[in-house]
């Protein structure tokens, strides 16, 4: 064949393939591409301009190892439908710029044995929940270019890792283990935790954003190094059923809440050790025992408590204690249900330091007062 032949071919073959490429209404957008609202993302895109998208979902991932790369760019909605919608791929990554008006500011969601893992750096979401059925979503980046709008984490295998990011809104995880939040933000929010284990929490500030574990379904959860503030309960916890999935709350600061951390009617199986809870206005620690008499090996611990209870909301417990102070704690009269303090100490806190009538505590020693209901041979503090 001679050169020439060739040459002319090759043309041929190039204009058939820029009329394919022509054809109105096609669907799938490459790196080359404009990218439009409605698009299905069959390969990597760099936006080039902001995105505004009114009704509908903005972009859907149609294959594995799609790359979304925002450029500084932003995609906006009005309220409604969803920003990037991935169903049955993995490997998306999202990155470097804004999310703003839609329901969802992404959704991924597991289909036919695959369960998408979906990565987000430098996204700031306005108004824009995160939700994923069966899905790894990891967003990260910097404080200052990390943006959480709330998210909705559900099914497993599946997990939300939110790692050095400001997360508003409220953040659900169910059946999500391994889950992670470390070095984040979190205000003016709430943190729900179900049946989920093995989460890992760490140097956190959690600023009026409660966090609720509510059922014994929450296993090997550990909580360590964060900032609790500002919030009416900052921690509610329950029970893990057994000891070797004892849930871990530890070396945490309780500032300026009502209640720091309550346990309501249920205290088992969940260590609680060197944490500081100061200036809360009702109690540091509130801990009900009332149903289960599930045996607990570990003792509430080395907890220092400073300057609570000085202006209590007024609740009293079930016995109609008024509840106040640094630590309260009351439980069912059964030597199965009572809770072990051990090494608690504090200062300046009003009423008392520890309120825990006879028959409901186990002295693991250490404790210093003053302590309260007096006479108590069940606790000496000092």
């Amino acid at each position: 064949m001679s050169r020439g032949r060739k040459t002319r071919l090759t043309a041929a073959a190039l204009s058939i393939a820029l009329a394919v490429l022509a054809v109105p209404g096609a669907a799938h957008a490459s790196a080359l591409d404009v990218v439009s609202c409605g698009d299905v993302l069959t390969s990597s895109v760099t936006l080039t301009a902001d995105l505004v998208c009114a009704g509908g979902d903005a972009l859907t991932v149609g294959a594995d190892g799609v790359t979304i790369d925002l450029d500084g760019h932003s995609i906006t909605g009005d309220g409604t439908g969803t920003a990037v919608r991935v169903h049955g791929h993995t490997g998306l990554v999202l990155r470097d710029g804004r999310v703003t008006g839609f329901a969802e500011g992404l959704y991924a969601l597991g289909t036919s044995g695959v369960s998408p893992d979906v990565t987000v750096t430098g996204v700031r979401f306005t108004d824009a929940l995160v939700r994923g059925r069966n899905s790894t979503i990891t967003v990260g980046g910097t404080l200052g270019n990390c943006r959480l709008a709330g998210a909705d984490l559900r099914g497993g295998p599946g997990k939300l890792v939110v790692d050095r990011c400001r997360v508003t809104g409220e953040v659900r995880l169910y059946e999500s283990n391994y889950s992670a939040i470390r070095h984040s933000l979190l205000s003016h929010g709430l943190l729900g935790i179900g049946q989920s284990d093995r989460g890992e929490y760490l140097t956190n500030v959690f600023d009026d954003f409660p966090v609720l574990m509510g059922t014994p379904e929450c296993r090997r959860n550990l909580f360590k190094g964060n900032v609790f503030k500002n919030a009416g309960t900052a921690f509610e916890t329950s029970e893990a059923y057994s000891p070797a999935n004892a849930n871990v709350i530890e070396k945490n600061v309780f500032l300026a809440n009502d209640i720091g951390l309550l346990a309501d009617y249920t205290f088992r199986n969940t260590i609680v050790r060197d944490n500081v809870f100061t200036a809360n206005r009702t109690v540091g620690m509130y801990l009900e025992n009332r149903r289960t008499v599930i045996p607990s090996p570990d003792p509430v611990s080395g907890n220092v408590f400073v300057g609570n209870g000085h202006a209590p909301s007024g609740i009293v417990d079930d016995d109609g204690n008024p509840v106040q102070g640094g630590l309260h704690l009351i439980t069912r009269l059964d030597p199965a249900a009572r809770i072990a303090l051990a090494n608690n100490v504090g200062t300046g806190n009003a009423g008392r330091m520890i309120w825990a009538p006879p028959g409901m505590v186990i002295d693991g020693g250490g404790n210093q007062g003053p302590c309260q209901p007096t006479p108590n041979p069940d606790l000496t503090c000092w």
